[in-house]
């Protein structure tokens, strides 16, 4: 119903409607993009997104997806398994511990080829000190002659007791 106050004349389908007198008109004025986002307002989704407190609050759909743009995305990560350790590291350690074993053979092989040499060299220089030792004291020893006609029987006696200890006992005839 409207607050016109004059009554409307009737119209026919074909022919145009007279112009009312217009009344001076009094209120607020509410334009047409105004009510245009009204409506769309009341028809747009709410939807509920965490505030910077970590609550979540509700948001028009169409801020929503303006605050969604303003957020960066985050790029995905490469989640791919990667080595324990890096190939050029295990290329390094590689050959540092197969010159140190290399190095190792041939410090043992070197060992046990002089220890041989050294044993032999100073052993015989002990035998050799010895011969000359025992020939020393053969060449200056002169044979005496003695004759025993006495016989000496030595005779030794163990008794056996309790506990490990034992008792022992000699004679001479």
């Amino acid at each position: 119903m409207s607050n016109h106050p004059l009554p409307r004349p009737a119209t026919t389908p074909y022919a145009p409607a007279a112009q009312p007198v217009a009344a001076p008109l009094t209120g607020p004025v509410q334009l047409h993009a105004e009510l245009a986002a009204h409506h769309q307002a009341q028809a747009e989704t709410v939807v509920w997104v965490p505030d910077a407190t970590g609550r979540m609050v509700p948001v028009p759909r169409s801020h929503a997806d303006a605050l969604i743009a303003a957020v960066p995305a985050t790029i995905p990560r490469d989640l791919t398994p990667q080595p324990l350790v890096d190939s050029r590291a295990q290329v390094i350690l590689a050959a540092g511990i197969g010159t140190g074993a290399a190095a190792a053979g041939i410090g043992y092989g070197l060992g046990q080829v002089i220890a041989p040499l050294a044993a032999v060299a100073s052993s015989g220089g002990l035998w050799a000190l010895a011969l000359l030792a025992v020939i020393g004291t053969a060449a200056r020893r002169t044979p005496t002659r003695t004759t025993t006609t006495h016989t000496t029987h030595i005779t030794n006696h163990v008794n056996a007791r309790w506990w490990g200890r034992a008792g022992a006992e000699t004679r001479t005839r």
